[in-house]
């Protein structure tokens, strides 16, 4: 630290009086951490280091706030909250002073708005961490869960906290040891993790039909994405029945979980009528109860696997009480996206759903866009309604069965999109609950989401729809723009919304 100025004899000025002022609580601290005879706070575990980071933050913002002082009123009380942290760190107790600065975080008197210093001492670490995780080792075909949130400019300083996000599967299972692996690559922590069953169903996880490799996608890139929310998983049978699907929906409506993630789907010519009445009357029940469901528009293209020569869709996500993903394909140039278009494989057989719905008419929301009528002439609701990267050629990586191999298709938009619905949610302080019509009342003409211009969802020598400006049936609205989408929600909120936990840093002992 500096020395104060010499003095030459001419009077101090206000400004020069209160920062000598400060300088000398600053030396009386400095000399009595210096005089202690090896207080907690001298020894070098990780917790009291995670702690003495946290204090040094506490002086740092007060000598911010000395700075910009513009009157004796707000010194003082940079002074008061000074001392008090002080007095709270004087102790030869770490779990004393390790709930203090919970407390100080709490009451506002010290800031934290990114949760740094709340994670580092909930985990007993050293080093301050950031939880946009890391990029885990291995081929460079494959991409990380917080590397695509980088790349769509996710928001920053939140990771989830306060919010739940369910998981429908149908049979799969997942292994605790896997999630370990998964998260210790990226630097986060394994995230909480809650198995319901619905209707006979269960965590299997020793299971190797391929379900496992979907409940690994949902759950590994959703809490990638948002480690620190709180994952509900309802395992209903594999049979994939309609009364299981909306019995499993209900009950995550019950849990108030805020996010509902479902990356299954059949063709709507495979479903009954009575039996998409059911869906849909859970459906639109978690709509109104203020939940965001999210559904993937399935990964078999415009045919959605139907080798009749005619386009279809998948149900549920052509259901209007969802928000319905598709996926494409990204180049990445520097850690930026350099071109993005909609996903189609090769040789053909798979691309990202779209279209437009035989079994569901065209919702009031939808009015607005050029959505193209059914065979008949009439109207009918248009899908998807946002996109993002899924291509398996640049896939997710994920841990299954202790192995890492990369995965896509629309069901990892899910996850994605998901995730970040879980954070904007905290980061605005109120959930956004059935937020499918503000896409089209909003964040679509506003240009809040990356356009997605090129490509088509063309499969088995049936044409697909094309890519373009605005709204299409295979692109949606675009791909998600983080940034520009918390932006817009600070500004434009809906009082119609469910409010969220607003605590961004509430401590984890208390979830």
């Amino acid at each position: 630290m500096a020395d104060p100025a010499p003095n030459d004899g001419s009077p101090k000025t206000e400004d020069e009086i209160k920062a000598d002022e400060l300088r000398v609580r600053r030396l009386e601290a400095e000399k009595a951490l210096a005089s202690a005879n090896a207080p907690w706070w001298r020894r070098a575990d990780p917790l009291t280091l995670a702690i003495l980071a946290a204090a040094g933050s506490v002086f740092g913002n007060i000598w911010l706030e000395h700075s910009k002082a513009k009157d004796d009123q707000a010194l003082e009380q940079a002074k008061a909250r000074y001392n008090l942290v002080l007095q709270a760190m004087a102790t030869n107790d770490a779990a004393v002073a390790k709930r203090n600065i919970h407390f100080f975080i709490d009451a506002g008197l010290l800031t934290d708005a990114d949760c740094r210093i709340r994670n580092a001492i909930d985990s007993d670490n050293p080093v301050l961490p950031s939880l946009s995780g890391t990029a885990p080792a291995g081929p460079s075909n494959v991409l990380s869960a917080p590397l695509v949130a980088s790349l769509y400019n996710f928001p920053p300083g939140v990771d989830g906290r306060g919010q739940t996000i369910g998981l429908i599967e149908f049979g799969g299972g997942f292994d605790r040891k896997d999630l370990e692996q998964y998260f210790s690559k990226l630097n986060l922590p394994v995230p909480e993790v809650i198995v319901v069953p619905v209707n006979g169903g269960a965590n299997r996880p020793s299971i190797t039909d391929g379900t496992e490799m979907q409940t690994a996608m949902d759950i590994e890139i959703a809490a990638g994405i948002a480690p620190r929310a709180r994952l509900k998983v309802y395992f209903a049978p594999p049979s994939f029945k309609a009364a299981d699907f909306a019995q499993a929906v209900r009950q995550a409506t019950a849990d108030q979980v805020s996010v509902l993630l479902i990356g299954y789907g059949m063709t709507e010519s495979q479903w009954k009528d009575e039996d998409i009445i059911l869906v849909e009357g859970a459906l639109e029940q978690a709509a109104r109860q203020g939940v965001t469901v999210i559904v993937s528009s399935g990964d078999n293209g415009v045919t959605d696997g139907v080798k009749d020569g005619r386009r279809h869709v998948s149900y549920p996500g052509s259901s209007a009480w969802v928000l319905s993903v598709g996926a494409t394909s990204v180049q990445i140039e520097n850690g930026k996206i350099r071109s993005e278009k909609v996903w189609r494989g090769s040789p053909g057989e798979f691309a990202t759903g779209g279209g437009v719905s035989e079994k569901v008419a065209r919702p009031d929301w939808q009015k607005g866009v050029e959505v193209p009528p059914r065979g008949d002439g009439s109207a009918g609701r248009g899908l998807p309604d946002a996109v993002a990267t899924a291509d398996p050629a640049l896939g997710y990586a994920i841990v299954v069965h202790g192995k890492t191999m990369p995965v896509g298709g629309t069901g990892a938009v899910v996850s994605l999109w998901g995730g970040l619905i879980a954070l904007l949610n905290q980061a605005n302080g109120r959930n956004l609950g059935y937020v499918t019509p503000r896409f089209y009342r909003e964040f679509g003409p506003a240009g809040l989401l990356r356009p997605v211009t090129e490509g088509d969802n063309g499969v088995s020598g049936v044409a697909g729809f094309k890519a373009g400006p605005s709204w299409t049936p295979v692109a949606g609205w675009g791909s998600p723009d983080g940034a520009k989408l918390i932006n817009w929600l600070r500004t434009h909120p809906d009082g119609t919304t469910a409010i969220a936990n607003t605590n961004a840093c509430q401590s984890t002992a208390s979830q």
